[in-house]
């Protein structure tokens, strides 16, 4: 009887760690520091989600770029994000969205010359069990129209089967 409770309340305990571990809110990049810390030991979803965002809003990354949007890439081991493991990796994570799969087929998506040029302010990664979440502000000028703007926005998806499904505002 002493071994069952023993097992049950180490489950118990073991189940109970692993939950608290799903539920963070991590700052990956504000006032230009970068948390490598966590990027070291960033997980495959987490991953995922963060290479998409870089890579739909930043620019390509030239050979030693100093920007924020390459060395977070290069602080997650990816030297290329045009490197056909790299998109395949992302389809997988983001096959059900059709607007992902078209873009992937486009990289880079913003050449490191175009007249539009994103920069990555913050960005924070938010957890509560299987729902992922990314908060970022980016700034972003079209020298060849004379516009700029501000994006400050949060977006979430739901993790299933290794696949990121982004939820809707209204849901």
């Amino acid at each position: 009887m002493m071994n069952r409770y023993c097992f049950v309340l180490f489950f118990l305990l073991l189940f109970s760690c692993n939950e608290e571990g799903m539920n963070y809110s991590e700052t990956i990049l504000e006032n230009d520091e970068i948390n490598t810390t966590f990027l070291h030991h960033i997980q495959a979803p987490e991953k995922a989600l963060l290479s998409w965002y870089l890579y739909a809003y930043g620019n390509e990354c030239g050979i030693g770029s100093s920007k924020k949007k390459c060395q977070l890439l290069k602080e997650m081991n990816i030297q290329d994000e045009c490197d056909v493991d790299h998109l395949n990796n992302l389809l997988q994570w983001f096959s059900s969205d059709m607007l992902v799969v078209y873009k992937l087929n486009q990289c880079p998506n913003l050449p490191i010359k175009s007249a539009i040029q994103n920069t990555f302010e913050r960005i924070v990664l938010i957890r509560k069990m299987d729902t992922l979440s990314i908060q970022y502000s980016i700034k972003g000028i079209n020298n060849s129209q004379e516009k700029s703007w501000n994006i400050n926005q949060i977006d979430s998806y739901v993790l299933k089967s290794n696949t990121l499904i982004k939820i809707n505002k209204d849901e």
